[in-house]
Parts: C-alpha cells; sequence; structure tokens
C-alpha cells in the first residue's frame, strides 16, 4: 500500500492540504526486532491491519511508526474516526507538527468540522492553518481575530464592520491599529473598555495607538493609571519627549527589571549618581538578564570613584564576555577529554536505520532513546548526531549535558565546527577570525541552515533577504534567489563578508562589530554619536535595545570558549 492513495482521497474530499509524508513504507528487511515485525506486516496488509494496531501499542520508536502506520491504512479506505484516533495516539507518543497537520486534514476529510478546526488552531499561525481557519470558522469575529494575529488586517476589517459586541469591537479595533488607522482604533478601544475597565492588556494597546496618533498626553494618562503595569511605557514615551527626569522616574517605578535598568541609565546621565547606583545593586542581585548590565555599570561607577576591593568583588560575577572587554579575563585551560567507550545499543540501532531506511527513522529511534538516556547514551548521541552532519541536533543534546560533565568531549558538541573548511575559506578571505564566525553562527540559528526567524532572517548566520541581495549582487557580483541564504555555504560567505565590513566600518572593534551584527550598523553609529569618546567599559549600556546587549554577551561568550577549545589547533 503506497500513502499516495490516501492524498489522492483527501483531494477527492476537497481538504486543501496535502499529508505530510512522514514515514516511508518499509521496503526491504530489517535484522531485528520490531522494526522487521513491521516490515512483514505492511506486506500482509489488508489481513494483518489488527496485528499492526497491537504493534502500535508500543512506547517506542516502532511504536509509533505502526501506529501512523495504521493511521493511513485506515484513512485510504475512507474510516477516518480510526484514522483520526491512531494519529491522536501518535501526538500523544511523539507530538510533531506534520502528524498534527495530518490529524486536521483526516478530521477535515471525515467532515469533523468542529474537531478539525481545533486540530488547525493548534498550527496557527503557519499559514496552511490559516487557510484552513478559513475554511472552516463560522464565527466571523473569531477568524477576524486570526486573521489579525496572522498579520491580514485587511482581511479582518470587513468581518467585524459593524463592530456590534465587545469581542469584536476589540477585533475591530486591533485591525484597525495594524492598518494605521490609529483614531478609529482609539473609538473602538474605547467602546470595548466602557464594558471592561480593567484589562490592562488592552488598555496599554489603547495607549500605544494614541501615541500614534500623537496625543502624548492622553497616552500619559492611560499608562498612568496602569500604575507599575504601564510605568515602562510611560517611561519610554517620556523619554522620547525629552522629559528626561520624569522618564526615569516612570521607569523605576515599573516592575519590569528592564525598564528599572532603563531609568538608573538617565539617572546617570542626569547626574544622579546615588540614585543609579541604588538601582543597580537591586538589580545586580536579581537572577534577570539585566544582573550582568547592571553589575558592569557598578565597575564602572566605582573604578572612577578609585573603590578597587568593590570593583574586584563584581569582576568576579561578570560573564567571560564582559571581564575580557575589561582586559581583566584569564582563558581557562582547556577540558579534559573523556576515554572511549562502545556504542549503545540506541546508536547500533540508528546506524542500522541509517543504512536500512534512512536519516529520518534513525532520527525518531534516537529521539525516544534519548527520553530515558543517561548521560553517557546521550554523550553518545549527541556525537552520532555530529557525525553525519546534524551540528543543531547535537547541540541540542550538548546543552544539556555541559553544566553536569564540563568535559572536552562535550564542549566539542556545545561549540562545534561544522562547515569548518568553508568558514576557514570566507573567513581568510574577508579578514574575520573563523572562530568568530562559529561563535556569530552558534548564536544566530544553532547551526540549523533552515532557520527563519520572526523578522525573515534567513540560515545559518541569519541573513536577512535585502542584506543577502545586498551582498550577493552589489558586492559579490553574484545572483541572488529567494532560497539562497539558506544554502550553507552561500550563508557562510555573506555572513562573513558583512563581518568583515562591520569590522573595517567600526576600526577593527569586535565588540562594536557584533553588536551591530544583531542592532544595525546605522543604531550602532548613532549611540556612539551621542555618547563620543565612550569607553569599552562603557559601550554595552549605550546599547538601546535588550537584545543586542544580550547578544553581544553571547557571541563574545562563545568566541572565547572556542578559542578556549581551538585556537592553537587550526
Amino acid at each position: 500500500m503506497r500513502w499516495t492513495l490516501l492524498a489522492g482521497l483527501l483531494a477527492g474530499a476537497a481538504v486543501c492540504v496535502a499529508l505530510a509524508i512522514l514515514v516511508p513504507p518499509l521496503s526491504r528487511p530489517l535484522g531485528y526486532t520490531g522494526y522487521a515485525e513491521l516490515e512483514r506486516l505492511e506486506a500482509g496488509l489488508p489481513s494483518t491491519e489488527r496485528a499492526i494496531e497491537a504493534l502500535a501499542a508500543r512506547q517506542d520508536g516502532v511504536g509509533w511508526q505502526a501506529r501512523l502506520l495504521a493511521a493511513r491504512t485506515r484513512a485510504a479506505r475512507g474510516d477516518y474516526p480510526a484514522a483520526a484516533a491512531h494519529l491522536r495516539a501518535a501526538l500523544a507518543l511523539r507530538p510533531t507538527n506534520d502528524v498534527q497537520r495530518e490529524l486536521a486534514a483526516v478530521l477535515e476529510a471525515g467532515g469533523d468540522r468542529a474537531a478539525a478546526l481545533a486540530a488547525w488552531e493548534r498550527l496557527l499561525p503557519k499559514s496552511d492553518a490559516v487557510d484552513a481557519v478559513v475554511r472552516l470558522e463560522t464565527d466571523g469575529v473569531r477568524l477576524a481575530s486570526v486573521l489579525v494575529s496572522a498579520g491580514r488586517p485587511t482581511e479582518a476589517l470587513p468581518l467585524v464592520t459593524p463592530a456590534v459586541t465587545g469581542e469584536a469591537r476589540l477585533a475591530r479595533a486591533r485591525a484597525l491599529a495594524a492598518l494605521g488607522r490609529p483614531s478609529e482604533a482609539i473609538v473602538e478601544f474605547e467602546r470595548y473598555l466602557a464594558e471592561r475597565p480593567n484589562e490592562t492588556a488592552v488598555r496599554l494597546e489603547q495607549g500605544r495607538a494614541l501615541e500614534r496618533m500623537g496625543d502624548t498626553e492622553r497616552a500619559l494618562q492611560t499608562y498612568r493609571s496602569l500604575g507599575a503595569a504601564g510605568a515602562f511605557r510611560e517611561g519610554a514615551l517620556l523619554e522620547a519627549v525629552g522629559r528626561t527626569r520624569e522618564a526615569a522616574d516612570a521607569y523605576v517605578r515599573s516592575s519590569d527589571p528592564e525598564a528599572q535598568w532603563s531609568g538608573a541609565r538617565l539617572f546617570e546621565k542626569l547626574g544622579a549618581e546615588a540614585a543609579a547606583l541604588a538601582v543597580y545593586e537591586r538589580l545586580a542581585a536579581s537572577s534577570h538578564r539585566v544582573r550582568d548590565d547592571a553589575a558592569l555599570r557598578m565597575v564602572s561607577i566605582y573604578r572612577a570613584r578609585g573603590d578597587i576591593a568593590r570593583v574586584e568583588q563584581l569582576e568576579a560575577t561578570l560573564p567571560a564576555a564582559f571581564r575580557w572587554i575589561l582586559i581583566s579575563y584569564d582563558s581557562p585551560s582547556p577540558p579534559r577529554s573523556e576515554s572511549r567507550r562502545s556504542s549503545p545499543d540506541s546508536v547500533r540501532t540508528a546506524d542500522t536505520l541509517l543504512r536500512r531506511e534512512g536519516y529520518a527513522w534513525a532520527d525518531v529511534e534516537l529521539e525516544f532513546a534519548l527520553a530515558q538516556a543517561y548521560p553517557d547514551e546521550r554523550l553518545a548521541i549527541g556525537q552520532w548526531y555530529a557525525r553525519h552532519g546534524d551540528a543543531h541536533a547535537a547541540f541540542g543534546i550538548a546543552g544539556g549535558l555541559l553544566r553536569d560533565r564540563p568535559t572536552r568531549d562535550v564542549y566539542e558538541l556545545a561549540y562545534p565546527r561544522p562547515w569548518w573548511s568553508t568558514v576557514k575559506r570566507w573567513a581568510g578571505e574577508y579578514g574575520v577570525d573563523p572562530l568568530l564566525v562559529l561563535a556569530v553562527m552558534r548564536e544566530e540559528s544553532n547551526f540549523l541552515p533552515t532557520a527563519v526567524s520572526s523578522s525573515d532572517a534567513r540560515g545559518l548566520m541569519q541573513l536577512l533577504p535585502s542584506t543577502g541581495r545586498w551582498i550577493l549582487e552589489s558586492k559579490l557580483g553574484t545572483v541572488y534567489s529567494e532560497d539562497v541564504l539558506f544554502d550553507p555555504e552561500t550563508n557562510i560567505r555573506c555572513g562573513s563578508y558583512f563581518l568583515g565590513s562591520l569590522l573595517r566600518q567600526f576600526g577593527g572593534d569586535l565588540v562594536q562589530a557584533v553588536a551591530a551584527y544583531n542592532g544595525g550598523p546605522g543604531n550602532v553609529s548613532r549611540w556612539l554619536a551621542a555618547a563620543p569618546n565612550t569607553s569599552a567599559v562603557d559601550f554595552p549600556s549605550l546599547l538601546a535595545l535588550v537584545q543586542t546587549r544580550e547578544y553581544v554577551v553571547k557571541v563574545i561568550d562563545a568566541w572565547l570558549v572556542y578559542r578556549m577549545l581551538y585556537a592553537e589547533r587550526g
């Protein structure tokens, strides 16, 4: 039996999505228990259907494959309820978007509209799920909300015009705001909030609409009425209009540590050093991500005061990246290596599956093994992925091992050198340390060549299509195409070129170049221009984007580890 038959049946039932072909039919005998049995039973269909369903009771990779086989067998002959039951069982054992999509399609093919709609909604905001909700949802208001969330406000607006219920008014307000019509959005927000005045998130949305309309005072009034919940936006708006002292006071009233950090920075700018230190002390003692930024600012202040003891105490708490910026970083000795161990059964099974059925089968088997694996086996599985070119999977496994098992083997999984010859070639061509290229790649994509960000940055080094086109066509004289940034060779070349150009633009300052890679060279140039003669220790505090501050630390930290592991090995 071939699964193209099922796809044809579903197309005939007017289902507008093709089922994912997750498990190819077994066509060659397998030499061990479980898979050999599954192959034998498939060959005997339809008489072996009950036996396949019995095999599906297993709680391992064989059982998962059997559940999919049972589901597709049932669906191929039109027994959609039974097919759906098997797919739900498969999802309970190993949930994936592809199986969820297959379940939604089977439910739709079987005419179970409500269940199909619920299944598709679990896949939102995927474009095919949005299209399915458009097909199936009969409630115009709910559909409008989905369309607004999916970035399709133009389609949503007619569904809530006129808006006669509270839910419709909210959907209409959000659609109007997304379409750049804030004055109309505010009317709908006010009508909605008249009935539900305590919905903080909606009142914040109303404040943003007032800002976009240019009504600063009403926006500030809205934010102030929310107390600590509105203080971050209040501070940001006050800072934007130049009311610096009021902005600082508002920021520190917020419960958000990021807002408090912004307030402390403004206190420093105003010369209120004691007020700034009080905030930094509180943040440095917290577990929030700004604690390192706060500690670095305290180092700068106490160093200027000559309090060396406090400086040394604080430096000891800083991440390696900040200690390197302070020129107080001592590179640790490389971690020790482990003795070689024999391959566990799961890895031997994966090797057999890889030879006989392909990578997808081996991957599923190892995923089940990882759920119960001890550290030795987890390490061996990670090394299996590394050997077979899946640095992304190996990296994911290493992250869970590194804290408790900081050996060289684990470090090399967590800080691998995939596509190393390509990295060395293009990094050398464009004047970049190849280990820095790896550090950027690690932070940007976790070594996933097909990675796509919410801003449509693509590939290993997460380049925007506009940046990729500019580099390829204007600088390198080659052709740009829609998917070219998913090609590792091209992506690494473009990313290395971009890094090299940023290093030249910022006078070889590695920290500024890394910040510009994330925050944009224009932003970094503006931040530097606003604070001329900024020292290296003060530079991180200029980075107005929280994401960029974190990015600099993570990339420099990773670069330092790469240097520890590989700098002398070439």
